[in-house]
């Protein structure tokens, strides 16, 4: 279980057990194939930039903003560029990390941007607030965080993935996904034009007159 005190830059994540590439960590260039025993503990975001992990590897380097491209679960022959990993830069450094449990080790499809879709399975979902772009509904974006069955790491949102259970998810998609529409809006019920006060505020369970403006 996730618990963070300020979810602001920096937040744990699951501890994760992976590989980091050694060509990010040093300035040898034929490192580019060769990777480093890691855990991922937690991830920085920083807007307008790609997310990134701190890391510790397994000869007591700590190492900070290490990139999503630059991790991943086992040495792999298809690796993908960056920009098919996250689709979307950081929306600011106001973020909060949770492990859905509903969705936990869950399998997905994700299309990346070449309209390949890949296998992966889901880690944690990191969501940021406080911003132009998540405070607006038809903007707002969260990322999951998953590990495709290549082995590198992906974050995507929601509209990238198709989800997989076989125990529930069994129904071909009733409309062209398509015909799918995005948030408007994020409604607020105090804002209708008709108001609710209460007769005897002194009263627990009080009457409710109608006061229309």
């Amino acid at each position: 279980m996730i618990t963070n005190e300020q979810n602001v830059l920096n937040a744990n994540i699951p501890n994760l057990k992976l590989k980091v590439r050694r060509s990010w960590l040093t300035k040898n260039d034929e490192d580019l194939n060769t990777y480093d025993n890691c855990y991922a503990f937690a991830v920085q975001s920083i807007a307008g930039k790609i997310l990134t992990f701190h890391i510790m590897t397994d000869y007591g380097m700590l190492r900070s903003r290490v990139p999503i491209s630059e991790l991943f679960l086992k040495e792999t022959d298809n690796d993908i560029p960056a920009d098919f990993k996250q689709l979307w830069d950081c929306f600011s450094e106001n973020v909060s990390i949770i492990e859905y449990l509903y969705l936990a080790e869950k399998r997905c499809k994700v299309i990346l941007k070449d309209k390949r879709m890949v296998w992966a399975t889901y880690l944690f979902t990191v969501d940021w607030f406080s911003n132009p772009y998540s405070d607006k509904p038809t903007d707002y974006k969260c990322g999951h965080i998953l590990l495709a069955d290549d082995g590198y790491m992906l974050c995507q949102p929601n509209n990238r993935i198709f989800w997989k259970d076989s125990n529930f998810i069994t129904n071909e998609f009733p409309v062209d996904p398509k015909d799918f529409k995005v948030d408007t809006e994020l409604q607020c019920v105090e804002a209708k034009s008709d108001r609710w006060v209460s007769s005897n505020e002194n009263s627990f369970y009080y009457d409710i007159n109608e006061v229309t403006k």
